[in-house]
């Protein structure tokens, strides 16, 4: 570099605006700032829109596998089981009672665990079919054999749940104690 050279460098870059002081870049009507405001505004939308379709493929993927497992179990309960009004063979009373196992395992996934996610297939799906199989005075006693030995806080919730006045009607409660008391089924303890 030659000494006439450095003169003129050191001119351009003392008439040179300071980065504080210069202006934002501005294409027409759009600057820097709000490009990138509207950059991160798309890019939110599109890791929403991501979240909710992965939300409801995990929905559908939850729901397909306990259908599968409800449905290899169903091969074995009694038909109509929702509607038993008298205690049926051993082996099916004993399918009745795993069927309250795999309930149980319905409302833990969909209230207890993450009640955000799979709080509606709780609410669309799984709440009324417990309703129904309510209504059966074996279905609530095969909960009777299920909830022997029970004893964390969660089981004791399913239960006061699903044997309330919401799930379980006070007449088939009583059927439902008579059928415990001759088969010799405890009655779970806070049961109404």
């Amino acid at each position: 570099m030659t000494s006439a050279a450095a003169p003129a460098i050191a001119q351009i870059a003392a008439s040179a605006v300071s980065p504080a002081a210069a202006s934002p870049l501005v294409f027409g009507w759009l600057s820097v700032p709000l490009l990138t405001a509207v950059i991160l505004a798309c890019s939110a939308t599109v890791a929403f829109v991501g979240l909710s379709f992965t939300l409801l493929a995990s929905r559908a993927d939850t729901f397909r596998n306990l259908r599968v497992g409800f449905n290899a179990l169903r091969a074995s309960m009694p038909a109509r089981f929702w509607t038993l009004t008298e205690m049926p063979e051993p082996a099916q009373f004993a399918q009745l009672v795993k069927y309250w196992q795999y309930a149980f395992d319905e409302w833990v996934i969909t209230r207890e665990l993450n009640p955000l996610v799979f709080g509606r297939l709780w609410r669309a799906y799984y709440r009324d079919v417990i309703r129904v199989s309510c209504k059966s005075p074996v279905m609530v006693a095969a909960l009777f054999q299920a909830a022997e030995g029970a004893t964390a806080a969660v089981d004791f919730k399913f239960i006061a749940l699903v044997l309330g006045p919401r799930f379980t009607e006070p007449a088939v409660l009583a059927r439902a104690k008579e059928l415990a008391q001759q088969h010799r089924i405890a009655v779970p303890a806070g049961c109404p």
